[in-house]
């Protein structure tokens, strides 16, 4: 998956919802590939926890 199409996902999620969708554009222009790819991952984990919840 690209960068990118995880940053687009990141931004459509219910974390981006609840944080703020412009505060989480913020954060993925300022940083990384690295740190795009570990938010998206800690985003999937969260998503998992709420259908398992």
């Amino acid at each position: 998956m690209s960068v990118e199409k995880m940053k687009q996902d990141i931004l459509n999620s219910p974390m981006a919802e609840v944080r703020g969708v412009e505060r989480i554009k913020q954060m993925l222009e300022r940083h990384d590939e690295l740190f795009v790819k570990r938010l998206y991952q800690l985003m999937v984990e969260d998503e998992e926890i709420a259908i398992i919840n």
